[in-house]
């Protein structure tokens, strides 16, 4: 019976997950910063829209991982999202100075956060630690919702009025 309780615990925060991943990729929520997807150079807008195209498939399969419990597919994916940082990309001096020109540095800070996050969740695969990797998942997918609520608008309108729950400035 302890055994089916787990098993239900997992499918449940399995649903949740996908409940907050839908929520966070498919709206946003305004509460005060402006969008800064149309002050980017058209060669910016495709990296960061390749780069969350990316994330968005790479966070499916972490979900997946963790509710069957298999590690590697969430080191793996988890490593893959550290991995697509922009700014660690081959950005030329000028793409550097346009991102900088219109991304406010709590953007940058931000985005520097939700790559730590994925590298501190593909440690928690790798040492197996299945509560762990269910802790830095959460606010994987908490750090996309804040971002996108904040910076991605114009892509995500139907959110209104309030910062999602845990927002921390």
């Amino acid at each position: 019976m302890l055994r089916h309780t787990s098993k239900y615990k997992q499918i449940m925060f399995g649903i949740l997950i996908m409940l907050g991943i839908s929520l966070s990729l498919g709206t946003g929520i305004l509460y005060g910063a402006e969008p800064i997807s149309k002050k980017l150079t058209p060669k910016l807008n495709e990296l960061l829209t390749d780069e969350m195209l990316s994330i968005k498939q790479a966070v499916t399969h972490i979900m997946n991982g963790i509710v069957v419990g298999d590690h590697s597919i969430v080191e793996n994916m988890a490593t893959q999202i550290n991995d697509s940082f922009i700014l660690k990309q081959q950005l030329t001096e000028k793409d550097k100075a346009d991102l900088m020109a219109v991304a406010p540095k709590e953007f940058i800070e931000m985005d520097g956060k939700f790559h730590e996050l994925s590298g501190k969740l593909a440690d928690a695969a790798l040492s197996k630690d299945y509560d762990l990797q269910r802790f830095y998942f959460g606010k994987l997918i908490e750090s996309c919702q804040t971002c996108h609520s904040e910076y991605v608008t114009d892509k995500f309108p139907s959110f209104s009025g309030a910062a999602p729950s845990g927002h921390v400035h």
